[in-house]
């Protein structure tokens, strides 16, 4: 049944002769949700959520039991300059991936992240986030190390509850969108104590944390940090200071000139507030830039008036280009060359030339016909174009 109004639903339970008491808790929690955003779906059970999704039952029982493996992992390797690491990727089964996508577009997306985040939510784009930053004097920039696996299932339960969903369904919620970390026992006694509401076939001894490569950990991740970017922002503002925050990347800067102390104490008032939230700074990643150093946000400079791009992101575009249109190379050629696919150097230059069109128009359209112009095999299109055009309406 499709839920127009708590009446409409009170009133369709009547007629099927449903328990008045649970129809007035239903009804409230509809209100509940809708209170939050009437565009949030009014989802009240996890049969409910099997209906709406059309993902069996028992499989989402199961999976919230923890009773079964529901992701295949692989090995993806970082780009960590002198350094050989890796990031483990977990991609969920079909059926829950279908059912992580159904919690995204019909919860996720109508959930409003901290306005000083700029990653993982509609139209969002780090060149807005850059463009926080120009004119910039001081820079900070702080890193969280291990990001998803820092957010646990109690977190997640607690951004369901916040939107307005009943207590066990945020926990079932919370479970189909976590993965058990068996590395992490769940060592949080208040957790321990409501975590199965009651429900004994859901007591599980593993802490579920956000897995990279399902489709509802970047929003979720962003939704969990609402508290930690609020309390970044009044440091901010308490500073007289920029604060944004790209995934696990915050950044705070300044145009005026101050002493190195004063910088050094608002990176630790940071370092502080993140560490108090159970999330570890990447120490190695954590500098200051002061006047006269080269100042980057998400590889964009912005010492100047507006973002600007790289020479060294220029130089690697130009150098693909330059081989890509050699009549003595080629793209068959510099694939063979750089060890890849001619399709996989296609989206990736691809890839680089959109980017520099979302911070430099003419230059990044100068990039697109000169790309145009090379004699590529068939290729199979993807939609960078599109993408890029929608944000770039939205500047």
């Amino acid at each position: 049944m499709r839920i127009t109004s708590p009446q409409h639903y009170v009133a369709a339970g009547h007629e099927l002769a449903v328990d008045p008491l649970v129809l007035e808790n239903a009804s409230k929690v509809i209100s509940r949700i809708w209170s939050v955003n009437p565009n949030l779906f009014p989802l009240l059970t996890l049969n409910h959520l099997s209906v709406a999704s059309g993902v069996d039952y028992g499989f989402l029982r199961n999976v919230v039991a923890r009773k079964t493996g529901n992701y295949r992992q692989f090995l993806m390797r970082k780009r960590v300059p002198g350094r050989r690491r890796v990031r483990v990727i977990s991609m969920p089964v079909p059926k829950l991936m279908h059912c992580q996508h159904w919690i995204v577009e019909n919860i996720l997306k109508h959930a409003k992240p901290s306005p000083d985040s700029y990653a993982y939510h509609p139209n969002s784009n780090p060149v807005f986030a850059a463009r926080r930053h120009t004119n910039s004097v001081w820079l900070i920039k702080v890193d969280i190390e291990d990001f998803f696996d820092s957010v646990h299932e109690h977190d997640v339960y607690r951004v369901f509850r916040s939107l307005g969903y009943a207590g066990i369904l945020s926990l079932e919620l919370a479970r189909i969108c976590t993965m058990a970390a068996k590395w992490r026992p769940d060592t949080d006694e208040r957790w321990a104590r409501y975590k199965g509401h009651g429900v004994a076939y859901y007591r599980n001894q593993w802490i579920g944390v956000l897995p990279q490569g399902a489709p509802t950990s970047p929003m979720l991740s962003n939704l969990v940090m609402r508290d930690v970017d609020q309390k970044l922002a009044r440091l901010a503002s308490s500073s007289c200071m920029r604060f944004t925050r790209y995934a696990d990347d915050i950044v705070f800067s300044c145009s005026d000139r101050r002493t190195a102390e004063t910088v050094r104490s608002v990176r630790s008032q940071i370092l502080t507030i993140l560490n108090e939230a159970g999330f570890r700074p990447n120490r190695r990643k954590t500098v200051i830039r002061g006047p006269g150093d080269r100042k980057l946000v998400l590889g964009l400079l912005v010492d100047g008036k507006k973002p600007r791009l790289a020479k060294e992101f220029n130089d690697e575009i130009r150098m693909h280009l330059h081989y890509l249109g050699h009549p003595d190379f080629g793209p068959a050629r510099h694939a063979t060359a750089r060890k890849t696919s001619i399709a996989a150097i296609y989206h990736h230059v691809l890839g680089l030339i959109f980017w520099a069109r979302a911070v430099d128009k003419t230059f990044g359209s100068e990039l697109l016909r000169q790309f145009n112009s090379i004699a590529w095999p068939p290729v199979s299109e993807r939609h960078y174009f599109a993408t890029m055009e929608q944000q770039e309406n939205h500047r």
